[in-house]
């Protein structure tokens, strides 16, 4: 772009010497100079797709053509001054003001925003307006294009997609440190520390710079090696204000910036991921309000001795890598293979499963009688070893193949046929998937499996989040009709199961719910309706307590699979 606007520039001054040169030597060729701004602007109109911005430059080039016809040299000067103003009044615009140029904002959302009215599934279900939505997003597309502000950009889509609470609905930049970076400017502030609410109602501090297992703003390391560049100037010096005040992990914080933290909530206005249920929102809410003030926040707490003290936090940088730790701290399962499993204790075991999928030869196709085999034979070696407890641990299970799913859950169902959900009928006139005169899809074929029952003799646990998604959220709903599962964790599953696809745009991908999954009544399966509802049980909520707090915070260790083998 750069190296574009100079040439042209240099054309435009050139452009005053071609009279006189002409005299000197001349020939015909001289009226190149005139047409080849022309030229030059025609592969600026392809590189930043007719940005307004640009007009300066078009204008410039369409004056130069005038000369070819302007007779004596004092009109060509004259007109070889005007061309020339325009086109550094566009370079201002354009390489100084940064607007106007590189990707097509406005065309990305209007083509998303088409493709997905078309074919998102869920529309009747979540009442979705999409006149009203198209109204409200539609400016702030238009002026991120107009400024090309990539960051604007980037939280326009997740604000737009999370209106939809559907974990299937999302957008990713196409260049992952941008979309890194963009977060580090959206999501605030990091002054040391993350919030969340105890199952008492109490607000704590959690993840405080220097305490325990936090996050450290001086070994970001790989994962964080983007955000060095947001840090103050004085973030070392500044980074252990807390833990010398004596706020810890844990401490009662009764006041951010002297208001409620309730107050402080109102301002997060988006998320990282979407939170298709109410209540998995409110449990994650407290998180992002820790990033919301200005150069500095007042925070009081409750120290040791039982009294209220307040500290003035500098913002140390950007908070998402603080936030990103704590729901990595909150959220990560066991960490070993895929399908591998480990033995918790004399009389428990565990399967982890963050991800249904087996190999590449079966996620292309339906067959996962090699994965049922492998798992199936372990199973029954541990039955025969007297173990009486199986986890299963899903937490932060990505999704993946459904058929994956029926693979495994045939192990542990009782005995007989069981449903996976049903098909929609397609109708062929209208290549859409077909509605019945009571607004509901037709139901078309059924997905089913023989179940084998072979954990009958001994309880299952099922532990999830809300990053337990899709085929994870398929996983916990099947299972969750068992006699011998109870579904455990600090938050229910993520709620959203419609297959999805996705429409690759300019500057990112939007994915969204794109194929239904139904249930005996023809319903949806497990995504929550306009009400946000959960559409997946969870059994047993693991209180959110002090001590929870303190074992994830300061002593690193797994307190949900800790709890659940108590349990």
């Amino acid at each position: 772009m750069l190296i574009l606007s100079l040439s042209l520039l240099a054309l435009c001054i050139f452009s005053f010497f071609v009279p006189l040169l002409d005299k000197k030597l001349a020939s015909h060729l001289w009226q190149l100079v005139y047409v080849a701004p022309l030229i030059l602007t025609a592969v600026l109109s392809a590189f930043t797709g007719g940005s307004f911005a640009c007009l300066g430059f078009y204008l410039g080039a369409g004056l130069m053509i005038l000369s070819l016809y302007a007779g004596k040299a004092r009109n060509k000067t004259m007109i070889s001054a005007a061309s020339t103003l325009c086109v550094l009044v566009s370079m201002f615009v354009v390489l100084v003001l940064k607007t106007g140029t590189g990707a097509t904002y406005l065309k990305d959302f209007e083509e998303g925003f088409t493709t997905m009215r078309e074919h998102y599934v869920l529309t009747e279900e979540k009442d979705i307006d999409w006149n009203k939505l198209y109204a409200k997003y539609r400016p702030l597309f238009e002026r991120a294009d107009a400024m090309q502000d990539e960051v604007l950009n980037y939280k326009s889509w997740l604000q737009f997609t999370q209106e939809f609470h559907d974990g299937h609905v999302g957008y990713t930049a196409e260049k992952t440190k941008d979309e890194e970076k963009a977060k580090c400017e959206i999501f605030g502030r990091d002054y040391g520390l993350s919030l969340l609410r105890l199952s008492s109602g109490e607000y704590v501090a959690v993840n405080v710079e220097g305490c325990g297992e936090a996050l450290s703003i001086t070994d970001y390391g790989e994962d964080y090696a983007y955000a060095g560049e947001y840090l103050s100037e004085t973030a070392e010096a500044d980074r252990l204000t807390l833990k010398n005040a004596g706020l810890h992990n844990g401490s009662i914080i009764t006041a951010w910036d002297g208001r409620s933290i309730e107050e402080a909530e109102k301002e997060v206005d988006v998320y990282v991921d979407s939170f298709p249920s109410l209540d998995n929102e409110e449990f994650y809410l407290p998180l992002y309000a820790a990033g919301k003030g200005g150069e500095s926040v007042d925070i009081s707490f409750i120290d040791d001795n039982g009294k209220e003290k307040t500290v003035t936090a500098k913002a140390l940088g950007a908070y998402y890598p603080r936030l990103k730790s704590t729901v990595k701290l909150l959220d990560s399962g066991v960490n070993i293979s895929n399908l591998d499993f480990q033995e918790v204790d004399a009389e428990t075991v565990l399967l982890r499963i963050y991800q249904m999928a087996y190999d590449t030869k079966s996620y292309d196709g339906a067959d996962y009688t090699a994965m049922s085999e492998e798992v199936r034979s372990k199973v029954l070696e541990y039955r025969e070893k007297g173990y009486k407890r199986m986890i299963l641990d899903l937490r932060k299970n990505g999704g993946g193949s459904p058929f994956m799913v029926g693979g495994v859950v045939q192990l542990f169902a009782p005995k007989g046929e069981h449903l996976v959900a049903y098909s929609t009928k397609i109708n062929e006139k209208t290549a859409s998937y077909e509605r019945g005169s009571d607004g509901k899809y037709v139901k078309d074929q059924a997905q089913t499996y023989m179940g084998e029952d072979l954990w009958s003799h001994g309880d299952i646990l099922l532990l999830v989040n809300y990053e337990t998604v899709s085929a994870g959220d398929m996983m916990t709903y099947l299972m969750a009709e068992y006699p011998n599962v109870t579904i455990l964790g600090f938050t229910g599953s993520n709620s959203s199961c419609q297959a999805v696809t996705g429409t690759y745009l300019s500057a990112g991908t939007l994915t969204f719910s794109a194929v239904p999954n139904l249930d005996e009544d023809s319903e949806p399966i497990i995504d929550t309706r306009s009400d946000r509802l959960r559409g997946v049980p969870i059994d047993h909520v693991i209180p959110l307590s002090e001590e929870a707090v303190s074992a994830i915070f300061d002593r690193g260790e797994d307190y949900v699979l800790e709890y659940a083998v108590r349990y």
